[in-house]
């Protein structure tokens, strides 16, 4: 795949740059300012527009030709020049505006707004984490989005560990995860939220509740985009931390570009852990069981990741074509179930991922039609491995021998090899100023086949059904219309969607029987965003019909542990959010106050039925949440910031089945519903030479309780009530705190010559016990040094 990705790209770079050279149109005015936004005419043919910097870069042969440059005011200038592709091509025109308002202006300032506040004061309830001077900082991205308001991530243990994500109350796979707008699951999961350190990232984007047009996404409950490191300039950067339980990460950064705007590079990242930390669990003596601390013993996890990349941009037929190879692979060793009741001591997961990708970029029609395509190709090799016949304890002795192949179920030697292709397609056409039509389009398909000779064998044909091909494809379209009213402070969306999708595969029940089957399904959805912004005030609404559709594993299951359910509806929700800011700004001190209510009203949730043997995804419950979330962040002087955000969301069952009458507005189990963090950061230069920095920061969690079990709204405690009438097993935390509260700190020093960056963080640094999903422990006290070398 890589060999023919490389010749394609070959061709089109000779095909198209191969008898042309560069040529440069530097526009000015008669002041010598630049004139960005001039259409650039050869020999009557529109063939680009000058930039910030007043330059047009056209790709063009030997010869003569007839060159005009028109203004959007009128003012036009043609005259002819000559290409010589053996010299330098640099033309200056020089446009004479004396007349118009512009030349009275001695200084041209153009202010720009960074990407992040353009995001962050869109429509849409979404925050921002900017990852640029975040570098220094260890662990992965897991860590920064798990400190956002709103936002809750819950992992069953360290480096590697599934990470499931609460967004606005709803979570799980109601929740969409990007990588530069494609979904990530066909990065593997060496790409993830698990698993990258922050140094690979330019930053993250946390939709809440609303999804943005340009995703045009299924999400249920809002996404999450992580876009990749970016440059314009040349840089060389690597990293290496250290860290408890025997960790290790490392990642390679490089850009490259000359001038004629060719590019390439490099981002790669290996991580490994033994995720030996301790835990406390219950282990059998001669006389009865005792709880011990012990440490994990089958935990280790190793992943690779690495993207290597070429383009060229700024030419006359692409504003950016860019190649991108990847390759990444996964290990993970598995020690127990989810509720630390049953412990694995061989038991294995293992995944290869290869990856192309291409992404083409333009802008048309005198920069009214822009145009962004990605399309990319991955090819997975899969392993769950689970035959061994002996079985152990916490602290890794065999206890029984001899016994049926497998320690989680029934056993599984699964090899499976997925190929998925997507491809998302953006367009934006300017109507006026102030109206623009927005178009996107994501495509996805998947084709799964294996086999797994310890799992479903159809009794009528007497094949392993795994190695009968599955496939699905999914289609999501979204047509929208922006509008800016008022001199730009009010901003108005509405926007259309369209989701289907089918599948076809071979499924079992529980009796044995198989066949082939298939399903389809459409919907239609809708959204509305309003903002209002007028000096220190934000204000925005918006409304989504959401639909998040069902995919292929909830459909046919995995044919061992998880059985098939072709009846399977679409979840659906109405998404609600009301949003306010406030900033007071005074010299270089400043104060912001932001809010956030929130309405959930979510049908159909697909849920994992557990049963016994297999178990099944069925539509469970409509539930109704109602949150809150509020942050403030102050920074009263140059050397200090310091915030804090809350989070409150109230997630209830409606409309249950008459025989749970009792649990109607019950809370849903084993989900947090009251938590936020505190931060603290200092900066201080010139230290030990002209030119240091040293920072300090301080970062603190609070969870509050929450059952595992649904409790009748009547025998709630209150909020800060001790629980009463019930085993603490079912709550956590169960050992009779009113909730979980960590803090982390950390140093970092950046040198005086700009290329190294030394660090030092402890997490969790009170060595408290902490739980995220059932009685899962976390890892306890950890110490991390990274250190960070930038070549040029």
């Amino acid at each position: 795949m890589a060999i023919k990705l490389n010749i394609l790209f070959i061709y089109l770079m000779g095909f198209f740059y191969g008898n042309a050279c560069p040529v440069h149109i530097q526009v000015e005015d008669n002041l010598g300012n630049p004139q960005a936004n001039v259409s650039v005419f050869v020999d009557n043919k529109a063939m680009g527009v000058s930039n910030n910097k007043g330059i047009a870069e056209l790709s063009l042969t030997d010869g003569s030709y007839t060159i005009e440059v028109v203004t959007k005011n009128g003012f036009k200038l043609k005259q002819t020049i000559t290409a010589d592709c053996n010299t330098k091509n640099y033309f200056k025109f020089t446009l004479n505006i004396s007349g118009s308002d512009s030349a009275k202006l001695k200084e041209v300032v153009v202010q720009n707004r960074t990407v992040k506040k353009q995001i962050e004061t869109s429509a849409f309830s979404v925050e921002v984490i900017d990852f640029k001077k975040q570098y220094a900082k260890a662990g992965d991205v897991g860590d920064f989005i798990n400190r956002a308001s709103g936002v809750k991530l819950r992992t069953n243990g360290n480096l590697g560990s599934a990470v499931q994500i609460n967004l606005g109350g709803l979570q799980g796979k109601a929740v969409r995860f990007f990588k530069d707008g494609i979904p990530i699951e066909l990065f593997g999961h060496g790409f993830s939220i698990g698993t990258i350190p922050v140094n690979m990232l330019d930053r993250v984007e946390i939709y809440k509740g609303v999804m943005p047009v340009y995703l045009a996404s299924d999400a249920l409950g809002g996404g999450v985009n992580m876009v990749t490191r970016t440059s314009n300039k040349n840089f060389a950067e690597v990293s290496y931390e250290i860290a408890s339980f025997n960790t290790h990460r490392a990642t390679a950064n490089f850009y490259l570009q000359n001038k004629k705007n060719f590019y390439g590079g490099f981002n790669g990242s290996l991580n490994y852990s033994d995720n030996n930390y301790k835990v406390n669990v219950p282990i059998q003596n001669d006389k009865n069981e005792e709880f011990k601390d012990v440490k994990r013993f089958h935990d280790m996890t190793r992943s690779n990741y690495g993207e290597a990349f070429i383009g060229l941009k700024e030419k006359s037929w692409a504003d950016n074509l860019r190649l991108t190879l990847i390759y990444s692979d996964f290990f993970k060793e598995i020690q127990n179930d989810a509720q630390m009741v049953n412990v694995y001591g061989q038991a294995f997961s293992k995944e290869q991922n290869y990856t192309g990708m291409i992404h083409y970029k333009k802008k048309f029609f005198d920069d009214k039609l822009k145009v962004n395509f990605l399309t990319n190709y991955s090819h997975f090799d899969t392993k769950f491995i689970d035959t061994t016949t002996v079985r152990y304890n916490w602290e890794g002795d065999i206890m029984a021998s001899g016994l049926q192949a497998g320690e989680i179920r029934a056993g599984n030697n699964q090899q499976l090899k997925y190929n998925l292709a997507a491809s998302r397609l953006n367009m934006e056409y300017r109507l006026s100023d102030r109206n623009f039509l927005e178009f996107s389009e994501l495509f996805q398909y998947q084709r799964r086949k294996g086999s797994d000779p310890l799992g479903a064998i159809s009794p009528i044909d007497g094949i392993d059904v795994m190695t009968i091909p599955a496939t699905y494809r999914k289609d999501n379209l979204a047509l929208a219309w922006r509008s800016l009213w008022l001199d730009s402070r009010l901003e108005s969306v509405i926007a259309a969607k369209y989701y289907h999708y089918k599948t076809d595969g071979y499924t079992t029940d529980n009796y044995g029987a198989a066949w082939k089957s298939s399903k389809a399904d459409s919907r239609f959805g809708y959204l509305a965003g309003l903002k209002w912004a007028d000096k220190n005030y934000l204000l925005k609404f918006s409304y989504e019909k959401a639909t998040r559709l069902p995919d292929e594993s909830e459909v046919f299951g995995d044919a061992v542990m998880t059985r098939e359910n072709l009846d399977l509806k679409p979840e659906k929700s109405d998404n609600l959010n009301l949003y306010g800011e406030y900033s007071i700004l005074k010299g270089k001190s400043s104060l912001v106050f932001s809010a956030n209510l929130f309405y959930r009203n979510a049908k159909d949730g697909i849920f994992l039925q557990y049963d016994i043997p297999f178990s099944r995804y069925i539509n469970y419950q409509q539930t109704e949440i109602k949150g809150f979330e509020f942050e403030t962040n102050y920074v009263p002087a140059k050397w200090l910031s310091t915030g804090l955000n809350m989070t409150y969301q109230d997630i209830r069952r409606i409309a249950v089945e008459s025989q749970f009458n009792y649990l109607q507005d019950s809370r849903v189990p084993n989900i947090p519903f009251l938590f936020g963090n505190f931060w603290l950061n200092t900066y201080f230069g010139n230290l030990f030479a002209k030119g240091d920095n040293l920072n300090f920061t301080w970062n603190a969690n609070y969870t509050h309780r929450f059952f595992l079990v649904e409790i009748p709204k009547s025998q709630e405690p209150s909020l800060f009530e001790p629980v009463k009438d019930f085993q603490t097993s079912l709550i956590i935390p169960k050992d009779g705190r009113m909730g979980q509260f960590s803090n982390d700190v950390g140093i970092y020093y950046h040198f005086s010559n700009k290329k190294t960056t030394v660090s030092a963080e402890c997490r969790n640094i009170g060595d408290i016990r902490l739980y995220d999903n059932f009685n899962v422990q976390r890892p306890g006290r950890s110490f991390h040094l990274k250190l960070i070398y930038n070549f040029f």
